[in-house]
This record gives structure tokens, sequence and C-alpha cells, in this order.
């Protein structure tokens, strides 16, 4: 596991129950891992928003913002802006291997493996997205 440069981001995974600790932890490694396979000029950002913890470039127009956050007593999500096409994009791509909530999140149960291949093509698909619509 990573260390955390940002004391205020280690507290919030400090917080949640040690039932979705291990889900959210895992999130967070294939998000900066997959990251670094993509070479964004600047890289990513491990941040903060809405109290949740979120990863984005740090250079505008390449990418939008992926967050992970508990769901509810028994998922983690997945959280993508909700004015993109991305949850759209995905439910074509995977239809039924996946859970969704809305146009914003991927839905994974705390009692299951995440679909670890499926997540770092999402991923990609997010810090990339304003450069793979041009």
């Amino acid at each position: 596991m990573r260390e955390f440069t940002n004391p205020s981001i280690e507290a919030v995974f400090e917080k949640f129950p040690d039932s979705h600790k291990t889900h959210l932890l895992q999130l967070r490694e294939l998000i900066l891992d997959t990251a670094e396979t993509l070479e964004l000029p600047g890289g990513i950002e491990e941040t903060l928003k809405w109290g949740e913890p979120s990863y984005l470039p740090i250079k505008p127009k390449q990418g939008s913002t992926v967050r992970i956050n508990r769901l509810d007593d028994d998922n983690v999500g997945l959280f993508f802006n909700c004015q993109t096409l991305l949850v759209e994009s995905f439910r074509s791509m995977y239809g039924d291997e996946l859970s969704y909530s809305k146009d914003r999140a991927l839905v994974f149960s705390t009692r299951m493996q995440l679909p670890e291949k499926i997540i770092v093509n999402c991923t990609k698909m997010a810090l990339r997205y304003h450069l793979d619509k041009r």
C-alpha cells in the first residue's frame, strides 16, 4: 500500500469501517497505479472533494475526477462526474456485469472481490475523458 502524503486524506480512510476499508484502499491503489500508466502531463492529484478521496489530473482539460467512498452498509462506490457520459458508456460496455448508481457511480459489494480489470479500464476512461473526446 502506498503511503499517504496528505494527512487529511489518511484521516478519512482511517474513519471508514473495517468492513469497507479494504475495498476502498484497493480502489485507491488501482486508481493510482492506473494513473501512472497513463503518463498524464503533470500526473494526478489525490485530494478531498466533498470530504471524499478524489483523484484528478493536475492539468486541466485532460480528464474527469474519480472519487471513492462508502455507499451504504454493504457497498462502496467509484464515483464519476454525472455531467459526463462515463457511466452511460460503462453501462453499454459492461451491462449487467456491474451495478450502478444512476449516472454517477459504479457500485461494488464489500462481500465480493473487486473486478480489477474493469475498474482499471473505467479509471483510464475517466482520467483521459477530455483527451479521448477530441
